[in-house]
């Protein structure tokens, strides 16, 4: 057991030769390959980072148009509103106008109608009080003139007048 915690010479320079001829060997045959796979994969990731960079920037320039854009369209719509309430307003005050006009030449209408209609009356009530009027002078002429009748006479001509009404 003792000759295995000592070691021999022989040993440790072959072991350094061994390793010194595998590390020229890999240095030839594997680390180029190695290195040129690690700097390959540098370079990729690399270049992800740098496309992820200009992907961020280009969405941060598309998400603020897209809000310029958006507010100059909420601007637009706000004009749009604005011009709605105002044209509105005018089409309201000018069927409030119509209206108005519309009213007084109805009243004025309506008002020439009654005149007309007072002037009928006023022609009619004329000629019947005329009728009346002649109908009683007719029956004063016919009768002699004496209280009793006189009397008689106002008496029928109200009731005539009241019957004619009716």
């Amino acid at each position: 057991m003792e000759t295995l915690l000592t070691p021999d010479k022989g040993l440790i320079i072959w072991t350094i030769v061994s390793f010194a001829a595998l590390v020229w060997l890999l240095s030839k045959v594997a680390w180029k390959p190695l290195l040129a796979a690690l700097k390959d994969r540098e370079d990729g990731i690399r270049k992800a980072i740098e496309d992820a960079a200009s992907a961020k920037l280009s969405a941060d320039q598309l998400k603020t148009q897209y809000e310029q854009e958006l507010a100059k369209t909420q601007d637009q719509a706000a004009g749009i509103l604005s011009q709605a309430q105002v044209e509105a307003q005018k089409i309201r005050e000018q069927l409030l106008k119509d209206a108005e006009a519309e009213a007084r030449r109805l009243t004025e209408q309506t008002k020439r109608q009654l005149e007309e209609d007072k002037a009928k009356l006023s022609r009619e009530l004329r000629q019947e009080v005329a009728g009346l009027s002649v109908k009683v002078a007719e029956k004063l002429l016919r009768h002699s003139v004496n209280s009793k009748e006189n009397e008689a006479l106002v008496q029928g001509f109200i009731k005539d007048l009241s019957k004619e009404e009716v």
